[in-house]
């Protein structure tokens, strides 16, 4: 009965030896597993509450780049050479080949602008169908930075009278004004407003000129650091879009300077090339629609005489635009002698892997465009 008892003992002893050993292996291989769980997730066994450094104190989540929307391609691009390297993420509100004289903003539009960390729109007019959206969400606090508020602008000034009713119904011009006051009580300044289409204030097409587009660039910067953007990359970006810039006007004027000193004339859709008119020495001598927006009106009259200075001056071409339709300029031409209508690109780049893509290839396709219509090139 001893041996038989003590032989149970025994055995009890070993079992409870064999449960602790077993008990250990599985404590290690437990503790094992934590640990590596631990380096995958990369979080510390004594912290639940995230990612921590050496000393025990939670670091900092991945800073996220600022969100610009920008309402045309042209600024887009510069904003995003500004910003490159992906120092910011870069949205385009107006498609490619929209006009930004008539645009008018989505309740998706407005809801990305409203989620900007930074709005960069070009302003003095040119987004018009935007501009109560754009005040709508600055009032909300989003910032909001029009360009063309930090150039220096060119005062765009035109004025055509309408005689043609006068000749119609046979009244001078005395006559035709105190009719009209009598009829609804007008004095004479507001029957010059009615008959006549004035259009005055700064221009809005301030990107046809790189050099005024370099000069903006230093505060165009300075709000993408403002919003979020990496200061170093973003100076640096800075640095390089400016020699691109300035190389890209060296190159147009070359281009350039093949058309002749007496050929140096543009009749346009618009009044859009006012800045490329003083950078490189050209003179507007009429447009189509008497105004810097496209949603501005022609009249026989203007036609009629724009016709005259095409024959009188001997010009070659005249020139529309990719984002608007040239059904009157084309008319013009055919009056004036079925002269040739040159497309250039104006308030939209083209799109993408198309010549004019960018900024800068949109300056050099109209400057390649201008110079083979006026110096007689191919």
């Amino acid at each position: 009965m001893k041996i038989e008892a003590a032989a149970r003992c025994g055995g009890s002893s070993a079992s409870a030896r064999r449960r602790r050993s077993m008990s250990g292996r599985w404590l290690v291989v437990a503790t094992a597993a934590l640990l590596f769980a631990a380096a995958c997730t990369g979080t510390d066994a004594g912290d639940e509450t995230g990612a921590a450094d050496g000393d025990g104190v939670a670091a900092e989540a991945p800073s996220t780049v600022p969100s610009v929307v920008v309402t045309t391609g042209i600024w887009a691009d510069v904003v995003s050479n500004v910003a490159c390297d992906g120092s910011a993420s870069v949205t385009t509100l107006i498609p490619a080949g929209g006009d930004p004289h008539g645009y008018e903003p989505s309740l998706r539009d407005r809801e990305t602008m409203g989620d900007a960390d930074l709005i960069v729109a070009n302003g003095l007019g040119l987004e018009e169908l935007l501009e109560d959206t754009l005040e709508a969400v600055a009032a909300e606090g989003v910032h909001v930075f029009e360009v063309a508020e930090h150039v220096d602008t060119i005062e765009f000034e035109f004025a055509v009278a309408h005689d043609d009713h006068d000749e119609e119904d046979g009244h001078d011009g005395d006559d035709h004004a105190d009719d009209h006051d009598e009829d609804d009580g007008h004095d004479e300044d507001d029957h010059a407003d009615d008959h006549a289409h004035d259009h005055s204030g700064a221009d809005p097409h301030v990107w046809f000129d790189p050099k005024r587009v370099s000069d903006v660039l230093g505060e165009l910067a300075d709000e993408l650091i403002h919003a979020g953007a990496d200061a170093d990359t973003v100076n640096r970006c800075l640095a390089d879009y400016r020699e691109a810039l300035a190389e890209a006007d060296a190159e147009i004027a070359e281009i350039l300077s093949a058309v002749p000193a007496d050929r140096r004339i543009l009749i346009t859709n618009h009044d859009a090339f006012g800045y490329f008119a003083d950078r490189y020495g050209f003179e507007i001598v009429g447009t189509v629609i008497p105004s810097t927006s496209t949603r501005a009106e022609t009249n026989p009259a203007l036609m009629a005489e724009l016709a005259e200075i095409i024959e009188h001056e001997g010009v070659p071409a005249v020139f529309s635009e990719t984002t608007t339709g040239d059904s009157d300029i084309q008319a013009l031409a055919t009056a004036a002698g079925d002269i040739s209508v040159v497309r250039l690109l104006t308030g939209s780049l083209a799109s993408e892997g198309e010549d004019g893509d960018t900024l800068i290839g949109l300056l050099l396709f109209d400057a390649h465009a201008i110079a083979d219509a006026l110096s007689g090139g191919s």
